[in-house]
């Protein structure tokens, strides 16, 4: 388990957040669309997997 602060994608369309480096969807977000916290969207299924 490799957790790290939350953080989400700015881009239209997504609705989830991110908590785990290990996550292929999170990592996929460019740099210039991710930004630190929730965005009050829910936790990532595969985060909540990992």
């Amino acid at each position: 388990m490799s957790k790290v602060a939350a953080y989400h994608s700015i881009k239209p369309g997504t609705r989830v957040h991110h908590n785990d480096n290990k996550c292929t969807e999170g990592n996929n977000i460019e740099s210039y669309n991710r930004r630190s916290g929730t965005g009050g969207h829910p936790l990532c299924d595969h985060c909540k997997r990992l």
